[in-house]
Formats: structure tokens, C-alpha cells, sequence
């Protein structure tokens, strides 16, 4: 094979995607245990991942460029991670420059919502969408808008991080300073930390939508437990929905899965009167786990 390739990377963090595209399509994909990079030096692990990158390209090829999406804050311009929470172990360096010099090529990292977005809309659900918004309901809340095509940005260039904004009265403080705060209640976290706590014997990522839909039917409370996450995905939905007004929004991530279950909170959430009707178009994601580092591919050509 010859001519060049596209990298894309999805650093999460519990895991780190990492795809290889051509003209063709996906050549070659590989999944890692981001908790794998805790145990190398931090001088060493930009050259771990580029060397990770390099052994999935295919024989006779070359790199063009490579796309990070990473769960931020991120210094889009710097190139830097800036999360202490969720993804430490690739804070606070230069990961971006380290790379370039690594591999030789153009790398630009962006908000792993941004990636996702990015994916759906090049390859995958949102195609031919004007302004499309994606919500991603993982480990935390990610959220993304593209206008046209392009994301949208702060004054400062940078992505906000719409996941954390406040929605109730809940007194639970989030890492990021807000007492109820959107991440807080309506990521997959608290929906798995309240079933399990219902049903300490089950162990809930083992389980899929089927097995909680006949759970919901024997046992009340866990209908109620989706029900209100639901109702708290709704809270913050229906705000992003009136001051963004989107064509269409993509619900995306692991939580996403269970849409069937909590659909009835999220639409109580999100009924307004007809004078303030909101476009309720939403859909699950494509591509699913596979938006991000599709979508980190095309990060470059937006720098």
C-alpha cells in the first residue's frame, strides 16, 4: 500500500482510542488502558503514544497529520490538557508539541466532544446539518456545537465546557466548584452509582438496556431512578436547546445506550408551551464509541 494516512486519538479517561484513516476508510484501530500511561514517566509518554501511532500504520504509507480529542479543559492553541480530575496523567505538557516533534507531522488536539461531533458529522448521524449539537454522557457530560461545520467557540478561542452548569439546588459540589451541577447529576456516573446502590449485587456496566428494561418492570425504583436521570438530562438539554437552537442534537456515550428507559424524564424536562417551543430533534449517535477518534482525524484541518 502507499500514499498517506490520517491518526486520529480519543484519550478518555478510562480508555485511549487511536485510528488510522485513508481514502478508503479505517486501516487499523487500536484501544488502550489509559491507566496503562500512569506507569510511564510523564518525559516518556508522548513518545509511547507515537510509537503506538507508528505501528498502525500500514506498511508503505505515511503520516499526514494527527487529531487529538481529549476530555478537557484544553488549551487548544498551546496544545495542552488541563484536567487534573478525570485525565492527570496527560496534563500539564506540551502534548501537542511533543508529538510534532515526534512524528513529523502537524498535530492539534481539541475537546473530545468537539472529536465526536466532528465524527458524526463527517461520517456518521449528522450529515448535511447545519448547526448540530452533541451531548456525550460518559464518565462526565460533553458537549459540542458545530455552525456549519466549524465548532463553536469562546472570546478566547477556546471550548466551553457546557457540561458544567447548573441545573438544581442539589448541594453536592462538583469538582468543577458548581453546587448542582449538570455532570453531577446526569452523567453515567450518577446513574450508575444510584443503581448500584439499589441493586448492590448487580455490578452495572455488565448489564445492557434489556436486562434494566425488565429490571424497571419488576422493581419500580429503578424506573424512577431513570426517570429522574432523565428528568436531570432534560434540565440542562433544554437550556443548551433555546440559546443554541440546533437542527439536530446526537446523544452520545455509554449512558446514551439506556435512551429507551429515561426518555420519558428527558421529554417531561424538555416540554415547553408552543410560544417557546424548542427543536426536539434528537437522535443517538452513529458511530458510537468510534466518534471521537474518527472525528480527531479532521481536527488538523480546522487549524
Amino acid at each position: 500500500m502507499t500514499g498517506q494516512v490520517k491518526a486520529g486519538i480519543d484519550i478518555g479517561g478510562t480508555g485511549t482510542r487511536i485510528i488510522i484513516q485513508g481514502n478508503a476508510g479505517t486501516l487499523n484501530s487500536k484501544t488502550l488502558a489509559t491507566a496503562e500511561f500512569t506507569g510511564i514517566s510523564k518525559e516518556r509518554r508522548s513518545e509511547v503514544l507515537a510509537d503506538h501511532v507508528l505501528s498502525l500504520i500500514p506498511q508503505g504509507m505515511t503520516l499526514a497529520s494527527l487529531g487529538i480529542g481529549a476530555s478537557g479543559p484544553v488549551d487548544t492553541t498551546a496544545g495542552v490538557i488541563h484536567n487534573k480530575d478525570t485525565l492527570e496523567c496527560f496534563s500539564f505538557f506540551p502534548l501537542a508539541d511533543e508529538l510534532t516533534k515526534k512524528l513529523g507531522v502537524k498535530v492539534a488536539i481539541d475537546n473530545d466532544a468537539v472529536a465526536a461531533v466532528l465524527g458524526e458529522y463527517c461520517f456518521g448521524a449528522g450529515k448535511n446539518s447545519h448547526r448540530l449539537l452533541m451531548v456525550t454522557l460518559g464518565t462526565g457530560i460533553g458537549v459540542a456545537l458545530l455552525n456549519e461545520g466549524k465548532p463553536f467557540r469562546t472570546s478566547d478561542g477556546q471550548h466551553p465546557e457546557a457540561g458544567h452548569i447548573p441545573v438544581s439546588g442539589n448541594p453536592l459540589t462538583c469538582y468543577c466548584g458548581l453546587k448542582g451541577c449538570w455532570e453531577s447529576l446526569a452523567s453515567r456516573t450518577w446513574l450508575q452509582q444510584n443503581l448500584e446502590a439499589l441493586l448492590p449485587t448487580i455490578a452495572f456496566e455488565k448489564h445492557d438496556v434489556h436486562f434494566y428494561q425488565k429490571a424497571a418492570q419488576e422493581k419500580e425504583e429503578v424506573a424512577r431512578i431513570f426517570h429522574r436521570y432523565g428528568n436531570y438530562l432534560g434540565r440542562g438539554l433544554v437550556t443548551l436547546l433555546t440559546l443554541y437552537g440546533p437542527d439536530l442534537t446526537i446523544l452520545s456515550g455509554s449512558a446514551a445506550h439506556y435512551h429507551p428507559l429515561f426518555k420519558s424524564g428527558l421529554e417531561e424536562a424538555l416540554t415547553r408551551s408552543d410560544a417557546y417551543a424548542i427543536n426536539k430533534r434528537i437522535v443517538p449517535s452513529e458511530l458510537g464509541d468510534i466518534a471521537g477518534a474518527l472525528g480527531a482525524t479532521v481536527i488538523p484541518e480546522l487549524t
